[in-house]
C-alpha cells in the first residue's frame, strides 16, 4: 500500500501507535498482536514509499477519548524540537476518539507546525488535497460515538458482574485472586493473619497508634510492600506501619466476606475526574468469599471507630475516649497528655478552641479519678442488675412476654383460618355466578365485601407479625445485655470495646456532675433510680470536689 508522495521535502517520519481501551475490552485481542499489527502496516507503508523513519510513540492500553498519554505527549514534545515533521497512524481513530482535539491536532497544531498527518486506512493525508481530508471531521465525531457506546457496553458490562458479586479490582491486603477464577477472592493466609491481629488488638482495647507502632516494631511488612507494589525512593518511614492504614482495614467490610463496588464513578467518558457514589448506591453482595473476620467483630469495631470520630488523636488510648460530650456547648470533651507530674485532665474541645470568644467554659476534670469512679458506677450497676431479685423480676416479665408471644400466634393462626374460609367463598360464589344461580350485580357486590374482610385480615396479620418481630428482637436484647453484664462482672479490667457496647456517651457539667446515657434501657433505669448509683457520684464528687 503506497500514496503518491509529493514534493520533495525531507521528511522525518514518527508512527504513533495506541493499543484501544475499548478494543481491547470489546475484541479481547492481546496487548502484544495489536500493537505489532499496527507497527507491521505503518512499517510497511515506510518502506513502500522510502520515507525516513525516526522514532515510534506507542500507548499501551490508553483510553482514545484522552490526550493525555505518556506516548502522544512525547511525539508532540519531539514535534516542538524539530525532530519529526510526519506522523502517521493506521487510522484517524488512532489519533484519537474525542472529535474536538482530533479536529484540534489535525486542523490546527498540525498545519501550524508544518507537520504533515497520513491516516492509512481512512486515505487522510494532510499534504494533498482530498475529498477525504474534508470528512475527517465526520470521521472524528463517528470515533466518539463509537467510544461513548462502547464505553457504556462496557460498564453495562461491568455493572452486571458487580451486582453478581464478581470482584473486578486488585485483591486487597489479606486476600489475593483465584487461579481458577480471577473474579473470585481467596485467602492469603499469611496477610490474613495480620489482618485478624488487627481486628483482636483492637477489641480488646489496644489504640489504632498502638497497634501500628506494635505491628512496626514486629517487622510485619506494611501492604504496599508485602505486595510488591512499586514506591519509589524509601523514605525513613519506608516499612512503618501509619495509623490510618490500620483504621482502613479496620473500616473495610470485605473482611467479612461482602463485596462492596461502584463506589466511584467517572464523569463522563471522555474524562480521568471520577466522582463518588452515594453509599445507597453502592453494589454490595455478601457471602461472595471465604471471611477473616465475623460480621459481628466488624461491627463492633466500627462502632468504636464511629464513636472516636471527632475526639483528638492523642498517643494514649483512653478507656472512655471519645464517649465523653460537654453537657453545656455538646461538643467532645477532649482527654490531654499527661502533665510533669503524670495527671491527666479532660476538657471541653470547642473551650479550648473558642474560648477567647467566651465560648462555654472550661469543664476541667482529672481524668484517672473519673475513669476509676466510672468502673465503680458501672459495677455497681451490673451487680444490681444480677442481683437475685432482679433475676426474679426479670423472669416472672419474660414470663408474660411468652404468655403475650403465645396469644399473638393464636391470633395469629386464627386470621390464616379466616382468610382461608373467605377465599373459599369467593371460589363458591364464582362458580355460582358460572351457573348463573346469581346475577353479575350480586356476584360483584358479595365479592367486593369478601375481598375487603380478607384485605381487614392480611392487614391485622402483618400487624401481628411485626409485633412479634419486635418481640423477637426485645428478647435478643435481653439475652445480648446479660451475656455482657456476665462479661464485664467477670473482667479483671474493662476493655474499650465492652465499654462501648454499653454506654452510648457520658455528658461532663461544669460543676463536675456526670449524665451517663446507656445502650440498654434497664441499665438506663437503675442508672436513674438506685442509690448504689447515688453513692458511687458522690464519692466521685468528693474526689474531684
Amino acid at each position: 500500500m503506497s500514496f503518491n508522495i509529493m514534493n520533495n521535502i525531507d521528511y522525518k517520519v514518527g508512527i504513533y501507535i495506541r493499543l484501544s481501551k475499548e478494543d481491547e475490552e470489546k475484541e479481547k485481542y492481546s496487548e502484544s498482536e495489536s500493537i505489532q499489527n499496527q507497527r507491521a502496516l505503518l512499517m510497511q507503508y515506510i518502506k513502500e514509499n522510502k520515507l525516513n523513519f525516526i522514532a515510534e510513540y506507542v500507548d499501551d492500553g490508553i483510553s482514545g477519548t484522552s490526550f493525555d498519554r505518556p506516548g502522544f505527549n512525547k511525539m508532540i514534545e519531539d514535534i516542538e524540537k524539530g525532530k519529526i515533521n510526519m506522523v502517521i497512524t493506521k487510522d484517524l481513530s488512532r489519533l484519537g476518539r474525542n472529535y474536538v482535539q482530533s479536529g484540534y491536532y489535525t486542523e490546527t497544531y498540525f498545519p501550524e507546525h508544518n507537520v504533515r498527518y497520513i491516516a492509512i486506512l481512512d486515505n487522510i493525508d494532510t499534504a494533498i488535497d482530498s475529498a477525504n481530508n474534508d470528512i475527517a471531521p465526520f470521521k472524528s465525531i463517528l470515533n466518539e460515538m463509537y467510544a461513548k457506546d462502547t464505553s457504556k457496553k462496557i460498564n453495562s458490562v461491568l455493572q452486571s458482574k458487580r451486582k453478581q458479586g464478581e470482584y473486578l479490582g486488585t485483591a486487597p491486603y489479606g486476600y489475593k485472586k483465584d487461579p481458577e477464577n480471577k473474579y473470585h477472592l481467596i485467602i492469603d493466609e499469611e496477610a490474613a493473619k495480620v489482618v485478624k491481629l488487627i481486628f483482636e488488638r483492637y477489641l480488646e482495647g489496644y489504640g489504632t497508634m498502638q497497634i501500628a507502632d506494635y505491628l512496626s516494631e514486629q517487622k510485619i511488612p506494611i501492604p504496599s510492600d508485602y505486595n510488591k507494589k512499586k514506591r519509589g525512593t524509601k523514605s525513613i518511614n519506608y516499612g512503618l506501619w501509619a495509623q490510618s492504614t490500620v483504621r482502613f482495614i479496620l473500616s473495610n467490610e470485605i473482611y467479612t466476606g461482602t463485596v462492596i463496588q461502584g463506589k466511584r464513578k467517572k464523569l463522563s467518558f471522555k474524562s480521568k475526574k471520577f466522582i463518588d457514589v452515594p453509599e445507597e448506591d453502592w453494589v454490595r453482595v455478601p457471602n461472595m468469599h471465604e471471611a477473616i473476620v465475623s460480621v459481628e467483630d466488624y461491627e463492633r469495631a466500627k462502632r468504636i471507630i464511629e464513636s472516636t470520630k471527632g475526639s483528638r488523636v492523642v498517643e494514649n488510648d483512653y478507656l472512655f475516649k471519645g464517649l465523653l460530650r460537654c453537657y453545656d456547648c455538646k461538643g467532645y470533651i477532649g482527654i490531654r497528655s499527661p502533665d510533669k507530674n503524670g495527671n491527666i485532665y479532660g476538657r471541653c474541645q470547642r473551650y479550648g478552641r473558642y474560648g477567647k470568644f467566651d465560648v462555654c467554659s472550661p469543664h476541667n476534670f482529672n481524668y484517672q479519678v473519673f475513669e476509676e469512679s466510672m468502673i465503680l458506677v458501672l459495677k455497681e450497676i451490673c451487680k444490681e442488675y444480677s442481683n437475685k431479685k432482679r433475676l426474679e423480676e426479670i423472669a416472672k416479665k419474660s414470663k408474660s412476654k411468652e404468655d403475650k408471644e403465645l396469644d399473638l400466634k393464636n391470633r395469629l393462626k386464627t386470621y390464616e383460618t379466616q382468610i382461608q374460609k373467605e377465599t373459599r367463598k369467593l371460589e363458591l360464589l364464582y362458580e355460582d355466578r358460572l351457573s348463573e344461580i346469581i346475577t353479575v350485580d350480586s356476584y360483584i357486590e358479595n365479592a367486593n365485601r369478601i375481598k375487603n374482610e380478607i384485605k381487614e385480615y392480611q392487614e391485622r396479620i402483618k400487624e401481628i407479625q411485626q409485633e412479634l418481630s419486635g418481640e423477637e428482637n426485645s428478647k435478643n436484647k435481653d439475652e445480648k445485655l446479660n451475656n455482657l453484664v456476665d462479661e464485664f462482672l467477670n473482667m479483671e479490667k474493662p476493655t474499650k470495646e465492652i465499654i462501648r457496647e454499653f454506654i452510648d456517651k457520658i455528658e461532663i457539667h461544669s460543676d463536675k456532675q456526670v449524665d451517663i446515657y446507656f445502650n440498654f434501657k434497664p441499665l438506663q433505669e437503675l442508672n436513674e433510680n438506685l442509690n448504689s448509683f447515688c453513692v458511687a457520684k458522690k464519692e466521685y464528687e468528693k474526689k474531684v470536689g
